[in-house]
């Protein structure tokens, strides 16, 4: 199965929540991820304050979702 190219996509920034939603998992999931996969995407503050919010570029966790789906239905 060939990967799709999503990089054509319009940019688009993701919070916390739109990653849980969009790959169906729980918040502390969504962490744990970031620690266990190291494919994972990470995302980037925006600002330089503890308190700026983090955001994933939506493309790149695309880009991570079909890698997992076509790692699976290839082994």
């Amino acid at each position: 199965m060939q990967e799709q190219s999503t990089e054509k996509a319009p940019l688009r920034f993701l919070k916390a929540r739109d990653v849980c939603d969009k790959i169906a998992v729980s918040r502390s999931r969504l962490y744990e991820l970031m620690t266990e996969d190291p494919e994972f995407p990470r995302p980037f503050k925006d600002g330089e304050s503890r308190q700026a919010l983090n955001y994933w570029v939506e493309h790149e966790l695309e880009a991570w979702m079909l890698r997992r789906i076509n790692r699976a239905r290839s082994g």
